[in-house]
């Protein structure tokens, strides 16, 4: 979905937005046009809803994920930082250069999903 969002009409018209400050902080993290918190939102709220769980087990998925959002585009990348431990992991400096190259990167897409863009 990311990846789609770079393309010349999405980006213009939603992603932007997104790309607007440089460089990155950890409060611009979740600075989005309404439909990419949609595009890019649903799927963080579609896994609890097909795996039932219980409301507090929700939230802590939705904290997590808004944290590693955060870490993400915070601009420091500290080794004893528990990501460091998932296998993979991009992580604050292999998504900092997509913001660096004014948004029209076509690389360096997630920090969870990070092999997706070495594939």
């Amino acid at each position: 979905m990311h990846k789609w969002l770079h393309t010349e009409w999405a980006y213009k018209n939603i992603h932007y937005k997104h790309h607007k400050f440089f460089p990155v902080t950890g409060l611009t993290a979740s600075y989005a046009h309404w439909l990419e918190v949609l595009l890019l939102g649903f799927p963080s709220f579609l896994w609890p809803a097909l795996v039932p769980c219980h409301l507090v087990t929700f939230w802590l998925w939705i904290a997590l994920r808004q944290l590693e959002a955060i870490e993400t585009h915070g601009g420091f990348d500290f080794p004893w930082w528990p990501t460091k431990l998932i296998p993979f992991y991009g992580g604050p400096e292999f998504h900092d250069y997509h913001h660096t190259v004014g948004g029209k990167s076509q690389n360096n897409f997630a920090s969870m999903f990070a092999y997706c863009d070495y594939i």
